[in-house]
């Protein structure tokens, strides 16, 4: 099951936050606003803002001309969506780079 982050229920209720879920599965960012999923790639999120509060936190995202503010989660939680989605945008660069010097390393034994 991957990670998932969403609003706290007083986060909710004090913020007036609204529904709103995300989830992280390997390169693929999958927002939930009031029941409807967006799905997009990792790589394609341009922006990644965490501005913390004293108890509850504001999740900014940006693809595109598309900007989701997601507000009334846990300062913690937000903080782990943070470095999850650090750490997945990493792995993803990696295995590009490695994929990247696999087929430059064949086109050399060819050669």
């Amino acid at each position: 099951m991957p990670p998932t982050w969403q609003p706290s229920a007083w986060g909710k209720a004090l913020t007036s936050s609204g529904d709103w879920k995300i989830e992280l599965h390997g390169g693929t960012l999958t927002v939930t606003l009031g029941g409807v999923p967006i799905v997009t790639a990792v790589e394609d999120v341009e922006i990644v803002t965490v501005t913390r509060g004293l108890l509850w936190s504001r999740i900014e995202l940006h693809v595109g001309e598309w900007v989701s503010r997601l507000y009334g989660i846990r300062s913690k939680d937000a903080a782990a969506f943070e470095r999850a989605f650090a750490a997945s945008l990493k792995a993803l660069q990696l295995r590009q780079r490695t994929a990247e010097f696999d087929a430059a390393a064949h086109r050399a034994s060819l050669g």
